[in-house]
């Protein structure tokens, strides 16, 4: 097996079933990030892809983080939506600099807290079979109901890849939302990668003629498809979702299935070792932002950064600040005029300042 810095073990996957607690950017570059949208009037494309450990220091393929998913305004996104990640609930972010107060999280509790409240107000109308008022708790418990789901954090899942056909852009990031029902491409190349394995296990004890796996040859290893030497590539489907009308959404469909024969990521040792041991971190390319930031988003305005003050400010409120500014000046400047004429005026009514009439 190659001496590589770091490769994707048996053991390390193995550890991603089991269950446990989940633990500023460089300018933007494309070739970071593996494109997995479909343009406009695309309904499917193919990538192939393989697996990298998440950074040069795992030996996991996968990295856990926690997200918001917010709307904001079109300036920030074209679509009208954007993820920014959780101070509080991702470990492996630098909480020195951005602490672990996160606005999203406190106003996610905030609002449950008035949930209840409502909710408790709602059973006590009840009681009181007063109609008009458990309409109104209702009312007011789901709006707080949704207000706390809309700032509830995601779990998110990243791993770093080699896209086939542009290996020349070295690692690639992708990010996903990890779901419940196991639909989601981490869990499904976790499958996959089990499967593989078992299948690989189970052609062994049929080629021995035994009947556990402890009685296989000591150097018998299960297939390892994620193995950076001995693996597989990935190939990614990505299908767009049609309605009841067969008429095209904005969602898409993944899918996810092992592709070619076993080989090595390159057959180029350096190559591999480059990518492998790439500096470039997760966070380097999915942004983490301050407090003071997130904030702004919060109250659906667009931040900028301040240098002369070294803050961060909202646009919106900024503009507002200087239209307030100019309308102050100008009424300043207007105030001083009017005082200027009035001290004229009693400048001529003044009998001290007339001239006398000289005599004849």
């Amino acid at each position: 097996m190659s001496e590589y810095r770091k490769n994707i073990t048996a053991e390390a996957m193995e550890d991603e079933f089991v269950d446990r607690k989940p633990q500023y950017r460089k300018a933007f570059d494309a070739k970071n990030y593996l494109n997995v949208k479909l343009a406009d009037g695309e309904n499917k494309k193919e990538l192939r892809i393989r697996l990298l450990p998440v950074d040069k220091d795992a030996n996991s393929p996968f990295k856990t983080i926690h997200m918001h998913q917010m709307k904001v305004a079109p300036e920030l996104s074209a679509s009208g939506w954007k993820s920014y990640v959780c101070l509080n609930k991702t470990d492996d972010i630098d909480h020195d600099t951005y602490g672990t107060k996160c606005p999203f999280c406190e106003m996610n509790h905030d609002a449950y807290e008035k949930m209840k409240e409502w909710d408790e107000k709602y059973k006590e109308a009840k009681k009181a079979d007063d109609d008009e008022e458990m309409s109104k708790c209702a009312v007011e418990r789901d709006r707080w109901k949704a207000i706390s789901l809309a700032n509830k954090e995601q779990e998110v899942c990243i791993v770093r890849c080699i896209e086939r056909g542009h290996e020349e852009d070295g690692p690639k990031f992708w990010k996903f939302n990890v779901r419940s029902d196991g639909k989601d491409p981490k869990s499904m190349i976790k499958e996959l990668w089990r499967n593989r394995k078992q299948e690989s296990i189970e052609e062994a004890l049929e080629e021995y003629e035994v009947d556990k796996v402890d009685e296989l040859p000591d150097d018998f290893e299960p297939v390892n498809i994620l193995d950076l030497e001995t693996g597989r590539d990935l190939k990614v489907i990505i299908e767009r979702v049609f309605d009841k009308e067969n008429k095209p959404t904005k969602k898409t469909s993944v899918s996810i299935v092992d592709y070619g024969k076993n080989r090595p990521v390159s057959r180029d040792e350096d190559e591999v070792e480059a990518w492998v041991n790439d500096e470039k971190v997760w966070s380097d390319v999915f942004v983490v932002k301050p407090y003071e930031y997130l904030s702004i988003i919060l109250d659906g305005e667009v931040p900028f950064y301040d240098k002369e003050n070294k803050t961060w400010r909202s646009k919106g409120r900024a503009r507002d600040e200087e239209t307030k500014k100019q309308i102050r000046d100008e009424k300043n400047a207007e105030d001083k005029i009017r005082s200027a004429k009035e001290k004229a005026l009693e400048y001529e009514d003044d009998d001290d300042n007339e001239v006398e009439d000289l005599p004849d």
